[in-house]
């Protein structure tokens, strides 16, 4: 099965090279997957691994992107969905959701404990948890190791960096492990930087990496300052956290906080190449450009637009 998931667009950013100084810079356009986000390629995973091990339902926690992903793909399929989303959270997203037939649940709180009562119900229940960290790390990863293929073949050599915006983590430690794949296999010559975008002291990669720790540290919940802008990368505990932080570190990478200012900057100059996308994705080029800032700058970068699509 793949409904026209993966195989995104990779697109030279000629302006941002002139606008940046760099050599090359390449954008990987996830927002070309049916429902416009890299979750596509989870939510089929999980779906594929549902359906082979005798399920009936699945479910997650979400805030929106994840919950459209895994309703569209469960909907092509006989399982049923339940997405357990906060009361608190308002968007267009739980329209599409319910659009796709998926049973929406609210719940008191945050995300966090969106997935805490999703994985509580779903051992209830006997249903399938395609929630992120724990036992599903393993088959989280493999889905985001696509990714890494589709760029190392399309550019015929790896990068020097890769950077992507992280909430849970989930995303830039699947791309690592895909380079990291291919470099054992010696389909790949080196494994590049991953770095990590996100918001300004709203999450527990980016401050982990900040308190220059090796182990995923945990944030206040009280402490996050939400908006519009930054909630898709709102995590005071990243549930594929540890793995992140493994890919950072294995590659001398790093993680960079944002403020809404900036992402919102760098947004519009994503728009100068005709791409659209959803705020919270451009915190990756924000992390790339920061982090060239203070090195060299030749050489091949990509960055992972997780929702970015090019305008016709």
């Amino acid at each position: 099965m793949t409904y026209g998931i993966g195989n995104t667009s990779l697109v030279r950013a000629k302006k941002l090279e002139d606008y940046f100084n760099i050599d090359e810079l390449y954008l990987k356009l996830e927002g070309e997957n049916p429902t416009g986000t890299h979750k596509d390629r989870l939510a089929i995973q999980h779906v594929d691994d549902a359906l082979i091990r005798g399920y009936e339902t699945i479910t997650v926690g979400s805030c929106g992107n994840y919950g459209v992903a895994m309703s569209f793909v469960a909907n092509k399929t006989e399982l049923d969905c339940k997405i357990f989303i906060p009361k608190k959270y308002t968007s267009n997203e739980i329209d599409r959701i319910k659009s796709y037939g998926a049973e929406i649940f609210r719940v008191e709180g945050g995300y966090e404990e969106s997935v805490d009562e999703s994985r509580r119900m779903a051992e209830k229940k006997g249903w399938y948890d395609a929630n992120p960290g724990k036992k599903n790390t393993p088959i989280s990863l493999i889905a985001y190791t696509e990714i890494s293929k589709e760029i190392q073949e399309e550019l015929g050599s790896s990068p020097k960096t890769v950077s992507v915006a992280v909430g849970n983590g989930t995303t830039i430690a699947g791309l690592h492990l895909g380079f990291r794949l291919l470099w054992r296999k010696k389909r790949a010559e080196d494994i590049p930087k991953m770095l990590a975008g996100s918001s300004m002291g709203n999450n527990a990669i980016v401050e982990t990496i900040r308190r220059n720790s090796k182990d995923i540290l945990e944030m206040d919940p009280d402490s996050l300052d939400e908006t519009e802008v930054n909630e898709p990368l709102l995590n005071w505990r990243a549930l594929d956290g540890q793995e992140a932080i493994n890919a950072i570190y294995d590659t001398g990478g790093t993680a960079i906080g944002l403020s809404d200012e900036e992402i919102i900057h760098y947004k519009e100059l994503l728009e100068k190449e005709n791409i659209s996308l959803i705020p919270c994705s451009s915190s990756a080029l924000g992390a790339t450009h920061k982090y060239l800032q203070d090195y060299e700058t030749d050489g091949v970068h990509v960055v992972v637009i997780t929702s970015g699509v090019k305008d016709v």
